[in-house]
C-alpha cells in the first residue's frame, strides 16, 4: 500500500472520527441545553403559581391547604398560565367567581407534572414528586400553609420542543458534515503539497543507490523537508566525489606501482636475454628499484590505515620545540649538500602539545625534505635559496611555519596540494620528486591532533605551510 493510499485513507478515518464526534456531541450538548432551558421555563412559572396561591389566600383565607378544593387549585393552575395575578389583582374575583358550566382546557405537559402539598408534606393534588424534586413553600401571613413543587422533565415530551430540538439537530449535523467535507477538500492539496516531495526523494533515492550519482533535487521549500532534499543533494554531491576521488586513487596507485614493476620486469629480462650482463652494479640498480617500490607501498599503508582510523597514536604532553630543532639538525647536512639555507626560529623553548612524538617527526621530515626538494640553491636575485622554519604562539596554539624561496605554487594549486598523488610538475617522476602522498600524509597527522593545515604563498618567493597544534597547558 503506498504512503498516498494511506495518507486519503487516515485523513478520511479521521474525518468520519471528528463528524462522528461533532454529531454526538451536538446530539448531547444540543438535549441537555434545551432540558436546561425547558426546566428554567417550568421554574418561572412555578414561581407564577406560588405567587397566584398567595395572591388568592389574601382575598380567600385558609386555615389549612386541605381547604383548598381542587376545582380551586385546578383553576388557580390553569389561569397562571397566563396572568401574573401580583401583577394584575383586579383579576382575582374572575378566578374565584368563574363560570363553571365552560368545560376548562386540558393541563399541558408543565400543568400535569405541578402537585400541591400540605405544609407537612402529605401529598393533596398532582402526582407523587421524587426525594430531589423542586418544591416551594406558600405563605399566608408569614407562615407556611401548603407546598407545590414539580418533577423536572429527564426528556423532552412538548411536540413543540421537540421538534425544536430535532430542528437544531439536523442543522447541527449538517454544518458538522458540511465542515468535514470542506476539510478534506482542503486536506487534499496539502497532502500533494507533502507527498510530492517525498515521492522525489524517492525517485533519487532509487537513482542513487543504482549507482547514479548525478542526480539533485530542486529545493524550493523553507521547511524540514526542504532542509532533507538539501541534505540529499548535498549527500549525492559528497558521494558522486568519493567515487571520483576513488577511481583517481584506483588509477594513481596503479601508475604508481606500474612504473617500478615495469622498470624491474624490463631489467631482469635484459639480464636473462643477456642484453645486460648480471653483476652487482645491475643487481643494485634493481634493489633501488625494489626500494622504492617498498617506501611507495609503505606510504599507501599508511594513509590508508589513517583513513580506516587504525593508525596508532601514543598521545602524551611533549615539547614541540625541542622536536622541531632535532628535526632540523637531522636536515641541515642536506641542505648544506644542496647549498641552501635552512634556518630554524622558536618563540619559545617550552612549547608543548599534545601528541605523538614518532607522529609529529614524521610530519617535520616530510615538510623540510619537501621544502629542501623543491627549493632551488640560487634565486633569481643571486641569493642563496632560503628554508625557514618557525614556532609561534597564536591565542591557545602553537603555530609552526615551514617555508622556501623560488620556485612557488600557482594560487589555483595551492588546495590540491594535500592531495595524493599530486605534483605541482606533471613531468616530475616519482625518483626526483615522490609519489605525492608525503603532504596527504601530513595532513592526516595534523587532523589527528586536532590541528589544522593550511598552504599560503611565502613572502620568500615559495611555499608556505602552516600548521597550527592546540597547546597544552603544563608538560
Amino acid at each position: 500500500m503506498g504512503i498516498r493510499v494511506k495518507l486519503v485513507a487516515f485523513l478520511l478515518l479521521f474525518g468520519f472520527v471528528i463528524l462522528g464526534t461533532l454529531i454526538w456531541s451536538n446530539q448531547f450538548v444540543l438535549h441537555k441545553t434545551i432540558l436546561h432551558y425547558v426546566d428554567q421555563r417550568d421554574q418561572q412559572r412555578l414561581e407564577r403559581v406560588k405567587n397566584n396561591f398567595e395572591v388568592y389566600l389574601q382575598y380567600e383565607p385558609i386555615a389549612q391547604a386541605s381547604d383548598v378544593s381542587e376545582e380551586m387549585w385546578l383553576r388557580l393552575l390553569r389561569f397562571s398560565h397566563r396572568v401574573d395575578l401580583v401583577q394584575v389583582p383586579t383579576m382575582i374575583p374572575l378566578v374565584i367567581k368563574r363560570d363553571l358550566r365552560r368545560r376548562p382546557p386540558p393541563l399541558d405537559e408543565f400543568e400535569v407534572r405541578v402537585s400541591l402539598m400540605a405544609s407537612s408534606g402529605q401529598l393533596l393534588y398532582g402526582p407523587p414528586l421524587e426525594k430531589h424534586a423542586l418544591r416551594l413553600p406558600i405563605l399566608e401571613n408569614g407562615v407556611e400553609v401548603a407546598q407545590i413543587g414539580y418533577q423536572p422533565l429527564k426528556e423532552l415530551t412538548d411536540r413543540a420542543d421537540i421538534e425544536f430540538s430535532q430542528s437544531q439537530f439536523k442543522m447541527l449535523s449538517l454544518g458538522a458534515v458540511l465542515i468535514t467535507l470542506l476539510a478534506l477538500i482542503l486536506l487534499w492539496p496539502l497532502a500533494n503539497h507533502f507527498l510530492t516531495p517525498i515521492r522525489q526523494l524517492t525517485e533519487a533515492m532509487h537513482r542513487l543507490s543504482g549507482g547514479d550519482l548525478s542526480k539533485r533535487l530542486t529545493v524550493k521549500r523553507q521547511d524540514e523537508l526542504g532542509e532533507l532534499q538539501r541534505d540529499f543533494n548535498h549527500l549525492a554531491t559528497t558521494l558522486e566525489a568519493a567515487q571520483h576521488s576513488r577511481n583517481q586513487w584506483i588509477a594513481d596507485i596503479s601508475h604508481e606501482l606500474r612504473t617500478p614493476l615495469t622498470v624491474l620486469n624490463g631489467s631482469i629480462e635484459a639480464m636473462c636475454d643477456d642484453v645486460r650482463p648480471l653483476n652487482k652494479q645491475n643487481l643494485q640498480a634493481l634493489q633501488q628499484e625494489v626500494a622504492l617500490l617498498q617506501r611507495l607501498i609503505e606510504d599507501l599503508y599508511q594513509l590508508s590505515l589513517s583513513d580506516v582510523g587504525a593508525l596508532q597514536y601514543a598521545m602524551q604532553p611533549l615539547n614541540v620545540s625541542t622536536l622541531i630543532q632535532q628535526s632540523v639538525a637531522q636536515f641541515l647536512p642536506k641542505a648544506q649538500s644542496k647549498s641552501l639555507q635552512l634556518i630554524c626560529q622558536t618563540e619559545s623553548q617550552q612549547a608543548w602539545v599534545f601528541g605523538d612524538e614518532n607522529r609529529l617527526s614524521q610530519l617535520l621530515n616530510n615538510l623540510l625534505s619537501n621544502a629542501l626538494e623543491y627549493t632551488d640553491a640560487v634565486q633569481q636575485n643571486g641569493e642563496r635559496g632560503l628554508v625557514k622554519v618557525t614556532l609561534t604562539k597564536k591565542m591557545n596554539h602553537w603555530q609552526l611555519v615551514v617555508e622556501d624561496s623560488s620556485p612557488g605554487v600557482l594560487q589555483a594549486e595551492l588546495s590540491q596540494l594535500s592531495e595524493r598523488f599530486f605534483r605541482t610538475d606533471k613531468s616530475r617522476n616519482r625518483r626526483s620528486g615522490g609519489a605525492g602522498l608525503g603532504l596527504a600524509m601530513v595532513q592526516q597527522i595534523v587532523k589527528a591532533h586536532q590541528g589544522t593545515l593550511n598552504f599560503e604563498s611565502s613572502e620568500l618567493g615559495g611555499l608556505k605551510v602552516v600548521v597550527s597544534l592546540p597547546m597544552e597547558s603544563q608538560g
